[in-house]
């Protein structure tokens, strides 16, 4: 039989045993209790941010023009707009919402979350809108010049925009960036823009325009023939400058196809290009015309075989479908009637001899 000492150390044994047992649970207790409390302060906290559960009435703020964002938190606790505001604060603090609220009397919604009670108290100025008509023929600095004159952006910043920005277009993908580079493809159309819009968002407003007017269609179409976008765009440009009206593109086209085509005569002799060389504003008389065609450039087609290094203008649809589906022709010449339409001519001797009747427009 066990002696008292033995029974003794059983007895202090069971003892500790229940105590830790009784620790383990109170420490479970603790452990729950705490996990509660924060649950409760979490979701609390959670409903304030978010409006979770919250009554709906409107109350009138006051925001004066020296506020603190914590004075603010404390006025819209007491108004029952929020119940943390320490927690407002602190959201305040990260959003920066101090730099955003103005001073001012309010009517708010006690049901607005954090962000939006913040942007009840933010007052969004009025933006101008400017339509802007660009018609086609435009160069790049004359549509940039029209659109900086309507005070939409400044000109240096358009400038520099179509200079210097990157745009992600495959038909820009393979164009050098320099000066000039979006000559031709700053489409023709009606734009509505803010007057603070910015210099990219101008630009890239034009290139979508751009790129969804060329349909699949016309890509099977470039993805068929020997000339790339850029110099589609060319033909087209030239086609834009040169022809009376849209009934005469697709023969004017072909007359470029045929001289590109032939061995003997590569050179376009368009005149379009004398008048891009020196400027529209320059050119008063055939005299000035005739000047052009002395400037020594790669965009002299009366000095240099074949296309000009790009566009010369933004085209119209008319002229760029023109480019792509120009008239079957043994054409090699146009000239001006003076009924300011275009006569077509397979030979030079025909073409000199209209040239040398009264018929014929000069200018």
């Amino acid at each position: 039989m066990p002696d008292k000492k033995e029974k003794k150390i059983e007895f202090e044994q069971k003892q500790r045993a229940n105590t830790g047992c009784l620790r383990g649970v109170l420490y479970f207790l603790f452990i729950c209790g705490v996990s509660l409390g924060l649950a409760v302060f979490g979701w609390n906290c959670v409903n304030d941010v978010l409006a979770l559960n919250k009554p709906d009435s409107d109350v009138a703020v006051s925001i004066s023009e020296d506020f603190t964002i914590r004075e603010l938190s404390r006025e819209l606790a007491e108004l029952g707009v929020i119940n943390q505001p320490w927690l407002f604060t602190l959201f305040c603090n990260y959003s920066k919402a101090e730099e955003k609220i103005e001073p001012g009397d309010y009517v708010i919604s006690s049901r607005l979350d954090y962000n939006a009670i913040v942007k009840s108290f933010v007052i969004i100025p009025e933006r101008g809108e400017v339509t802007v008509r660009v018609t086609e023929g435009k160069t790049l600095m004359e549509t940039l010049t029209l659109i900086a004159e309507q005070g939409v952006s400044s000109l240096d910043n358009l400038v520099r925009a179509a200079d210097e920005e990157e745009f992600n277009f495959s038909f820009l993908e393979d164009l050098p960036m320099e000066p000039g580079r979006l000559e031709g493809y700053l489409y023709p159309d009606t734009y509505v823009f803010f007057t603070d819009a910015g210099a990219r968002s101008i630009l890239l407003r034009f290139l979508n325009n751009f790129n969804l007017k060329l349909t699949r269609t016309m890509r099977e179409r470039l993805e068929a023939i020997d000339y790339d976008l850029n110099e589609i765009l060319t033909i087209a440009s030239l086609i834009q400058m040169e022809a009376a009206g849209a009934g005469e593109m697709k023969d004017i086209s072909s007359v470029i196809w045929n001289r590109l085509s032939s061995n003997s005569m590569r050179k376009l002799e368009i005149d379009a290009t004398s008048v891009y060389l020196i400027g529209k504003e320059n050119v008063s008389s055939a005299a000035d015309v005739m000047a052009g065609r002395e400037i020594d450039s790669p965009y002299n087609t009366f000095l240099y075989e074949g296309l000009p290094p790009g566009p010369i203008c933004s085209p119209s649809i008319d002229a760029i479908r023109a480019a792509l589906y120009p008239s079957t022709t043994k054409y090699y010449y146009y000239a001006l009637h003076v009924d300011r339409t275009h006569r077509f001519f397979n030979t030079e001797s025909e073409f000199a001899r209209f040239i040398r009747s009264s018929d014929s427009a000069s200018f």
